[in-house]
This record gives structure tokens, sequence and C-alpha cells, in this order.
């Protein structure tokens, strides 16, 4: 199974990157074999952040031996329009993208909306998250985006047995949108997963995931990105199955949304 980590961005106390720790992540989940990294992907952080600090990141991150592609979830347009082409022109191959919430939803209008970025020559991967965004997609319109090619990938949050039998049928590649539901996506055939799980246990998230499965689906519990940032925040990481602390270079923030 495809897996991708959604890296948590460390900050310092003043609001600005923390490079020194992010290096450190960086190394840190090479060494676990994490060899997929989704940036600014991590509730509060795309929207937070400004046209500089994608630059910036671009720039950073060349120098590591990684496959990555970055998060957009921006209210302005060409906001969205200027990231695609910073992405495009640094060689990042796919973007995680939600529905814009000032977009009309209905077919005309999304259809548009892929239409137009989909020229920037990147794949997109549609995070289809109803919960946060209050947008159910009609089938229609992704069977439309799906024969134009305008969709390829798609992270599903609603990971239901109906739900899943209807994009599988439709050859979209899905990705797990619930670290929670990481067992049914194995069992359903996902193609892989886009996790902030992968933080804190980085080599073992199968076993673990799978082992705690059961318990997390009982207690209804949701393993929501702001714990996982509260939990590094304190320890800042935890290698392998909690064998040993390993404690960052120097303490670190989140951006204000994630405090």
């Amino acid at each position: 199974m495809y897996n991708t980590i959604a890296i948590v961005t460390p900050f310092k106390k003043n609001g600005k990157i923390n490079w020194l720790n992010l290096n450190f992540l960086i190394n840190f989940y090479i060494f676990n074999k994490i060899k997929n990294f989704l940036f600014l992907g991590t509730t509060g952080e795309s929207h937070n952040f400004k046209t500089k600090d994608y630059i910036n990141i671009l720039l950073y991150i060349k120098k590591y031996n990684i496959k990555f592609f970055f998060n957009i979830n921006k209210i302005n347009i060409k906001k969205i329009f200027y990231l695609f082409f910073l992405l495009k022109i640094n060689n990042n191959i796919k973007v995680l993208i939600n529905i814009p919430n000032y977009i009309l939803i209905n077919n005309l209008n999304l259809f548009k909306y892929f239409k137009i970025i989909n020229k920037f020559g990147l794949k997109n991967i549609l995070y289809n998250i109803p919960k946060r965004n209050n947008i159910i997609l009609n089938y229609n319109i992704i069977n439309k985006l799906l024969k134009k090619n305008f969709l390829i990938y798609m992270k599903n949050s609603i990971n239901n047995i109906k739900n899943t039998l209807i994009y599988k049928n439709k050859n979209i590649i899905l990705f797990s949108g619930e670290d929670k539901n990481l067992l049914f996506c194995l069992k359903n055939n996902y193609y892989g997963t886009i996790s902030v799980f992968n933080n804190i246990i980085p080599r073992n998230f199968f076993f673990i995931n799978k082992k705690l499965n059961f318990l997390i689906n009982k207690l209804n519990f949701h393993i929501n990105p702001i714990l996982i940032k509260f939990f590094l925040y304190k320890v800042f990481l935890i290698k392998g199955i909690f064998n040993s602390l390993l404690f960052g270079v120097e303490k670190f923030y989140f951006t204000q949304s994630q405090t």
C-alpha cells in the first residue's frame, strides 16, 4: 500500500518556520523508510501559509531524495492558480486540493474549475471530505471529471461499501481519507494512505493502525491532526513502537490555528 506522510511543519515561537527541526523530521522519516511526503497538508497549515512559505519550503526540500507533493487550500482563486504554476515549474507532479468554499456547488462550476486547474499539467488528488467542507459531490460530476481526465486520484473520507464500490467502478485511484478507516481501505484494495498518524509511528504505521483499529472504531475516536501535533509538541517524536524517545533539536510550535 502506497504510504504517504502528511508531515507537520514545525515553527519557532516568533511564527517563522523552524528549518532545523524540519530537517530533523524529514531525516527521521527517511530513516524510518518513509519515501512519500505531503507538505502543508495537516489541519490549519495550507490556508495559513503565504506564497513565500511555499517557495521557501520548495527550495529547501529539493536537496532530499524524496517524493513530495503539496496541499493547496486557499480562498482566493488567483492564489490557487499562482501556486499551481509555482509547483509546476518546481517539478511537483501532484497536488492535494479541496473544493474551495467560495465556489457555488453545481456541476457546471465544478467542471469549469477543474478544467482550468487541469491546464497546469499536474495530477490532482481531490480531498473528498464532506464533514469539513459540507460538500457532497454528485457522482455525475465525478464521471464527467474522470472522462475528461481532470481527476485521477481521490483521498476519500467516505469509506463505506457503497461509496467505495461506486468509485472503484469509475477507475479512480483511492487513498484512505482517515486513519481510523485504514483497515477498511486495506480490505477494499485502496491504493494507499495519506496520513498524519505517520508522524508518530512511521515505521510501524500499518501494524499499529490495524491493531488499534477495533478499539478506535469501538470508541468512535477520530485521530485528529491537532492531537497528533499536540503530542509532538510535548515529546517531539517517538520512534517505532515507543521503543525510544527522540527529542527534537529544539522546541517547536505550530501555526496559530493549530495551537
